[in-house]
């Protein structure tokens, strides 16, 4: 019943329901902002319905045999019967294709669809070559030469980068890499959704988780009537209840805003057919070096995982809040103190020499824990190489502030008001 009152007070400040609606907008915006590739990422589609998702000899038998009937109709429209095309795209590079397109709308687009197909068939068969050409070692030692690390920075990054190796050497046994799924490098989908979409999310929960639990936790104080509710039978373990209260909204604040916004992305992107894919696949590159996660995960895993990590991550900057809240006793100053909390958690691992293996336990901490969403659980980070490092992150803060938060709970118990 306690926990009720608490939660009526937030209806109080409209102002929360306002930038809620205003989050649910701006994520929709940013959702929509790809949306001219969804006829490109449709043809991915009836590809993984015609062939299935896992790239194998019989598969590309089948791919290829489709492939060269398709070539086959490039040649028969060409304008210049003497150009043999080997590939959609070269008819559509061709200059006097593009001055003498005699094709109907129907035939162009059918065209373009090809071309969509020649990559994907093209790319399946350079994955062998690309894979056996990865040298994590030459990785690991640009690395070292690009950030500048030296000393035992320099060796826990070699260390950490030969164990990588022989996680890509179970990923190239298990077949991980070959897998169809949406082109990194041209529609960049993992970025897309794990860190733009996922970084709107991660800062606009914390605004909310940080605003709210302030304004639960000194709603007493800042209305004056402390002397009054502290000193009521429930007393002062009414801050437990203001905590659970605050623990319920921002619950279902998270699931509120994460479920529309990603369910928005998936009626708008049709993943439908790639749940079950591994996430360290060929396609999924974006950069010279492919995803490798530390597990074998389908995407449907990692993308568990991610929402996962989103709430452990606001469920600390409560926790934080919280502890702050029952020191600073006023909203505004304690969402202000937070962002400063934010800055240094970010600027200070970079004050730290390259040179010590500090650097990489500076970043431990909750606020560099969200800088980089769309490599969590991938050895591709140059300060997150740890293969436990989100573990350990979530599990030592939740224990720190734990504990602190306990003691601050016990100090409010006592002092004077």
């Amino acid at each position: 019943m306690i926990v009720k009152e608490e939660l009526l007070k937030l209806i109080k400040m409209p102002i929360i329901s306002i930038v809620i609606l205003f989050f649910i907008a701006l994520n929709i915006v940013i959702v929509m902002s790809n949306s001219y590739l969804k006829e490109e990422l449709s043809v991915l589609s009836e590809l993984v319905d015609t062939y299935g998702y896992e790239i194998n000899e019989n598969m590309m038998k089948s791919f290829g045999k489709d492939y060269q009937d398709k070539v086959s109709w490039i040649n028969e429209i060409a304008p210049n019967e003497k150009e043999i095309y080997q590939h959609p795209s070269e008819l559509l590079l061709d200059d006097s294709f593009q001055y003498e397109n005699r094709l109907n709308h129907k035939d162009y687009q059918k065209l373009l669809k090809y071309s969509v197909i020649e990559n994907y068939y093209v790319s399946a068969q350079e994955i062998d070559k690309k894979y056996d050409s990865i040298d994590l070692g030459g990785s690991a030692e640009y690395l070292i030469s690009t950030y500048g690390f030296t000393g035992h920075a320099a060796e826990v990054i070699r260390e950490q980068y030969q164990k990588l190796g022989l996680r890509l050497d179970e990923l190239i046994d298990n077949g991980e890499h070959k897998n169809l799924f949406f082109i990194g490098k041209l529609y960049k989908m993992h970025s897309f959704l794990f860190r733009h979409i996922g970084m709107a999310l991660i800062f606009e929960l914390m605004i909310l988780v940080v605003l709210i639990t302030a304004a639960i936790t000194n709603y007493e104080f800042e209305h004056r009537t402390t002397l009054v509710t502290y000193t009521t039978k429930r007393g002062r373990k009414l801050i437990i209840d203001k905590f659970l209260a605050a623990m319920i909204t921002n619950g279902c604040i998270m699931f509120g805003l994460i479920g529309i916004t990603l369910g928005f992305f998936f009626l708008t992107y049709d993943y439908s057919r790639f749940w079950n894919v591994p996430i360290s696949n060929f396609f999924n590159t974006e950069m010279p070096l492919p995803y490798i996660s530390w597990w074998n995960l389908s995407f449907i895993e990692y993308f568990i995982f991610f929402v996962l990590f989103i709430i452990m991550s606001q469920l600390l900057f409560m926790g934080i809040s919280f502890i702050l809240s029952i020191y600073i006793k006023n909203t505004y100053l304690v969402f202000f103190t937070f962002i400063i909390l934010l800055g240094l958690g970010i600027t200070i691992p970079g004050f730290v020499p390259l040179s010590s293996s500090l650097v990489f336990l500076l970043q431990c901490n909750p606020f560099a824990f969200i800088l980089n969403p769309h490599e969590w659980l991938m050895g591709n980070g140059p300060f997150t190489i740890y293969r436990y490092y989100e573990l350990a992150t979530t599990v030592v803060w939740t224990f720190f502030l734990g504990a602190v938060g306990s003691y601050t709970v016990y100090r409010f118990y006592r002092q004077q008001l």
